[in-house]
């Protein structure tokens, strides 16, 4: 009884079916699309952008419409495609001699007409053509076991249990003499060969360099503003001759400019360099001139701070004070000008001051001098600047007196006449530092020794 091989069905591709559907789909969504375009143009007369507008909105509604079904047209497709596919399988037999072969067929009783001893219950069925993977046990005729066939190469085993991948076209014969060679060579030795040889080719600073381990990268110089470059001048000798005429000898010379636009000729730079190597170990490098003024910036931006803080701190005073003093006098926006003018004067004392009107007539010029006096003592200003200031801003208390004459009668003298005492720097120096300490004006700590 013979026996009958298995079979399978062969099944195409999903993928390559989806393609065909979606190849089919398009053509026929653009060739509707061509037609409702042509029948726009030659039956309704509409002219080229808005039959192209149509074809375009044909297209898009086609797709939708075969999206929308879909589902319904892939099933129909797939029962159609089903009733006419072939059904193929692929037998591997072995034949008389012991070799197992495999055979592609439609039907297993076209293989059963190509054998002509039975086929083994144990023989494969395969469905993949492309790669057909056999089994192939070794015997007398063939001193190795091929595992599988995979396009034009096969994947063969060796007793010693070497594997390879060898191509059709080679003989048993090939192969055994390929792993014969390969089997004698000592690739240990080949390999210390070539290292020695590598060895051999390198130069006494690469030899250094492998055996103690050092790293060469060779780094482009980044050039900055601080560096200057190399150019040439043309110079120029003129001759006058005898005959009126003029003789020029021009020559080429190369020249050093430095970044501050400085220009040393090639005859200059040999005493340079030998001043430098002179007084290189006691001249300063270009990081330590860099750091020591970077070092000197940070120290002047701090004391810049520390001095504006100062300031700050003054103008706070002189306000408070003023706002002590003569609050009672005037009327709040002048007030605010009386402070605005003296914010103005800590910064430029030679400025252009807003005249300020008084409520009553109850401060007399002397007091008046007093307040500009106290104020710009504590200003460390000289008597003439402050005689203008009091011209400036009492306007019209002193329309009719001079700076000369308000500098003159600026004393340091006492009086009980006037309603604001004079003060000396050194006591508007102790009225800034309890103002400092405890922020309010307390003219009581005058008294105080």
């Amino acid at each position: 009884m013979r026996n009958t091989p298995q079979r399978t069905r062969s099944y195409a591709s999903p993928t390559r079916d989806k393609i065909f559907i979606w190849s089919a789909v398009v053509a026929g969504c653009g060739i509707m699309a061509l037609l409702g375009r042509h029948a726009a143009i030659h039956r309704f007369g509409t002219d080229q952008s808005t039959s192209n507008v149509l074809f375009a909105v044909f297209f898009v509604l086609s797709i939708g419409l075969y999206c929308g079904f879909q589902s319904v047209i892939e099933d129909v497709f797939n029962r159609l495609s089903t009733l006419f596919r072939r059904r193929e399988v692929m037998a591997i037999a072995e034949t008389p001699t012991g070799e197992k072969v495999s055979i592609s067929t439609t039907d297993v009783s076209e293989i059963q007409e190509q054998c002509s001893t039975p086929i083994p219950e144990t023989a494969c069925i395969a469905e993949n053509k492309g790669e057909s993977k056999v089994t192939i046990p070794m015997n007398k005729n063939r001193p190795f076991e091929v595992l599988e066939i995979v396009d034009d190469m096969r994947h063969i085993r060796f007793p010693d249990g070497e594997e390879a991948y060898v191509g059709m076209e080679l003989s048993d014969d090939e192969i055994l003499i390929e792993k014969s060679y390969n089997d004698s060579r000592d690739y240990d030795a080949e390999l210390e060969e070539a290292y020695n040889v590598y060895l051999d080719s390198m130069t006494d600073e690469e030899r250094y360099d492998h055996e103690h381990g050092v790293t060469r990268i060779q780094k482009k110089r980044e050039y900055d503003e601080d560096v200057g470059f190399f150019s040439s001048v043309c110079i120029q000798d003129v001759h006058k001759n005898p005959d009126g005429s003029t003789l020029i000898e021009e020559t080429e010379q190369e020249v050093y400019v430095t970044p501050d636009g400085s220009v040393y000729y090639l005859e200059d730079m040999g005493p340079i360099c030998d001043f430098y190597e002179k007084h290189k170990d006691n001249i300063e490098s270009h990081e330590e001139i860099m750091t020591r003024k970077q070092r000197c910036d940070e120290a002047f931006n701090e004391l810049k701070r520390h001095e504006e803080l100062y300031n700050l701190e003054q103008v706070s005073f002189i306000c408070a004070y003023i706002t002590h003093t003569m609050e009672q006098f005037m009327e709040s926006h002048e007030l605010d000008k009386l402070h605005n003018n003296a914010k103005i004067w800590t910064v430029n004392p030679l400025a252009q001051f807003d005249a300020v009107q008084l409520r009553s007539n109850h401060l007399t010029k002397e007091d008046l001098k007093h307040l500009g006096y106290n104020v710009g003592k504590f200003l460390r200003l000289q008597g003439g600047v402050i005689a203008r200031f009091v011209k400036k801003v009492f306007e019209k208390p002193f329309e009719s007196t001079h700076v000369r004459t308000i500098e003159q009668k600026l004393r340091e003298s006492k009086s009980t006449k006037e309603r604001i005492p004079i003060h000396t720097a050194d006591q508007m120096d102790k009225l800034f530092a309890h103002f400092q300490r405890y922020g309010n004006i307390y003219p009581g700590i005058l008294d105080k020794k």
